[in-house]
């Protein structure tokens, strides 16, 4: 490593930590939202991602990032279709009380990932995976016979959220000019559920100063977090990205508990069954990266 790549890590590290912390602080603040219909909340959050994700696609790329093929437009359309779906039923799960729930979804996902890279690309478990996908589902079970309550809200994020990396991995276009696509695809839509909801007498974004306001804040509280993840990822190893991912549902999950959501010792044994899941993946994944190195 040059002495330029160790002076950039710090920052690739801050970055990537203020990302997963602004992630993992966004349900204290959809949850002021609560009164809004999920919908018109996720077609404001669209609307006004476009400018910030635009803006910041000329900072970091210029108009040259924005130029992209037929191929990729295609991609980026299955992207937005996703990512758009992923927030609409996070808002819907934050403004029904079910935070605790939406982080379950976010720290099974990389757990997904594992499943996806076996699913697509042919890839082979290891004993150590194998094992933690055996307690991540025993977590599921658990959840779903004990608790009594099958957990789509967690599964619908998670497999939606892997789905779109993996659809993002195959598009060949910047974090924030991607963005900038996806919510240029979902714009028309997102303005014409506004309208609808205008027309049914529903209030004019939150009917007062301040929940506009707040409704405007949106845009770079999605589009944000974007920019610092991919600066971070570019400037840090996976394994160090890895395990910083937890911070986000983490957060979720301390979010869920502070808002006194309902938690139960058989809602501990699910989160202990996917922790435990989780410390044998990072394991794995710690081992495997000392290998190659």
């Amino acid at each position: 490593m040059t002495a330029l790549e160790r002076t950039k890590l710090p920052l690739a590290f801050w970055a990537a930590l203020s990302a997963y912390s602004m992630w993992g602080l966004l349900p204290a603040f959809l949850h002021l939202f609560s009164s809004i219909p999920p919908l018109e909340v996720t077609a404001q959050r669209i609307v006004w991602t476009l400018p910030c994700a635009f803006l910041a696609a000329l900072i970091f790329g210029g108009f040259a990032s924005l130029r992209i093929s037929a191929r990729t437009l295609g991609l980026l359309a299955l992207s937005a279709a996703l990512i758009g779906g992923n927030w609409l039923l996070y808002v819907w799960a934050v403004g029904q009380d079910r935070i605790l729930e939406s982080s379950l979804g976010y720290f099974i996902n990389p757990l997904i990932n594992v499943c996806m890279g076996v699913a697509f690309f042919k890839e082979k478990l290891t004993k150590w995976q194998i094992g933690a996908l055996t307690l991540a589902l025993l977590g599921v079970l658990n959840q779903t016979f004990l608790v009594g309550a099958f957990p789509y809200v967690a599964l619908g994020l998670g497999f939606s959220f892997a789905l779109y990396g993996l659809v993002r991995k195959l598009a060949p276009v910047q974090p924030a000019a991607g963005l900038f696509w996806e919510s240029a695809i979902l714009f028309l839509p997102a303005l014409a559920i506004i309208i609808w909801h205008i027309q049914s007498g529903g209030a004019v974004m939150g009917g007062s100063f301040g929940m506009m306001g707040l409704l405007v804040l949106l845009g770079p509280a999605t589009a944000i977090p974007l920019i610092l993840f991919a600066t971070g990822a570019r400037g840090l190893k996976l394994t160090t990205l890895g395990l910083l991912q937890y911070l986000a549902p983490t957060l979720q999950f301390s979010t869920g508990l502070a808002l006194g959501e309902h938690f139960t010792p058989a809602h501990g044994v699910t989160f202990g069954l996917i922790w435990a899941g989780l410390a044998l993946y990072s394991v794995a994944t710690f081992q495997s990266s000392r290998k190659n190195v």
